[in-house]
């Protein structure tokens, strides 16, 4: 068994952790709101972490009165004067597998001595560099991914970050949500393998994962996910943004992820129409029980709850998907050429 295979199915059981871990630092994470009561949050990451970022700041922007942005620290220590207003007086959020990239930890020197911004770190590796600089330090060390590509690593994060917004808000929903998908996760992984298996062995070349609202960073991680376990090129777009210019080069060799939101059903109904005309394998996944638009294979999201909540299931599909199809084209998953864990500048 690849590595990286091992650390995708041991997902569910990292993500109790992960809960429980939670639960355990509710106290603490109760008293860092108290005594940092901002409405203002900036999101650091790089790579994987900061397309976890963006679903960060989406799901942070949606909560009353608050504001988020993500920003890819790498563009921060580039013209940290661009960013001065919008760092300041905010609460500093960096995700990171190993708190050891460069670009996070400059970022974050040069916030603390501009701003003095209260930081929270959510990384994977504990003794990390990050660490000395933050407030608040959440070390997930069970869910490290020693494969170069995260698969395990970014779900728990992204599951980390909606726990703590539902510490922010109080949301009891949203953290039922995520202990939910969590409850799921095992079954979940089960049931679909086959279909992936069957996906994976179809011909396509390159792969487009489409999205909205907070599951928008955890699916371009997705669609990351191909580009480095598959070395094929994968792409991510909202869903009925993908007309606006993208979709002209999707062909009968694009697979297309689609994650349909509940709720909508005239408009994520004719842009699939739209998608399928294109002649390309579509997986579509949703909370629907049928295959609506004949698609080649439909993945149902059981009853979890909140919809950013669904990232934690859906990610699990590119993962395994990327995974097949890179040992179906005889690549090894586990070394993927240029490509290293982080970056030090």
């Amino acid at each position: 068994m690849f590595l990286t295979e091992a650390e995708i199915l041991d997902t569910p059981l990292s993500l109790n952790y992960t809960c429980q871990y939670f639960e355990k630092n509710k106290k603490n994470l109760e008293q860092f709101f108290q005594e940092n009561q901002q409405k203002k949050f900036t999101i650091l990451g790089c790579g994987s972490s900061y397309m976890l970022a963006k679903s960060t700041a989406s799901l942070f922007a949606s909560l009353p009165g608050t504001s988020a942005n993500a920003i890819a620290a790498g563009d921060y220590i580039v013209d940290p004067l661009f960013w001065y207003e919008t760092v300041k007086g905010s609460i500093v959020l960096l995700l990171s597998r190993s708190g050891k990239t460069s670009e996070m930890v400059w970022a974050l020197k040069h916030i603390k001595e501009a701003h003095g911004c209260p930081a929270v770190s959510i990384t994977t590796e504990d003794g990390n560099d990050l660490m000395p600089l933050c407030d608040l330090n959440l070390t997930l060390d069970w869910c490290h991914d020693d494969s170069v590509c995260q698969t395990r690593t970014v779900t728990n994060l992204y599951a980390s970050t909606l726990l703590l917004a539902a510490e922010y808000a109080r949301d009891d929903r949203l953290r039922e949500s995520v202990l939910a998908a969590m409850r799921e996760s095992s079954s979940f992984q089960l049931k679909y393998r086959p279909v992936l298996a069957e996906i994976a062995n179809l011909d396509w070349d390159n792969v487009v994962v489409l999205a909205d609202g907070p599951i928008c960073g955890i699916a371009e991680e997705g669609a990351l996910a191909f580009t480095e376990i598959s070395m094929l090129t994968g792409r991510y777009f909202h869903l009925l943004d993908y007309r606006h210019g993208p979709i002209v080069v999707s062909g009968k060799r694009t697979l297309t992820l689609a994650l349909l939101r509940p709720g909508e059903e005239k408009l994520q109904s004719a842009m699939m129409k739209d998608v399928i005309q294109r002649g390309g394998p579509v997986v579509t996944i949703s909370h629907c029980t049928e295959n609506r638009y004949d698609a080649a294979a439909h993945i149902q999201i059981p009853e979890v709850g909140e919809f950013a909540a669904w990232g934690i299931l859906f990610i699990y599909v590119a993962q395994m998907t990327a995974l097949l199809k890179a040992i179906a084209l005889g690549g090894n998953p586990d070394q993927p050429k240029g490509l290293d864990a982080y970056i030090s500048l």
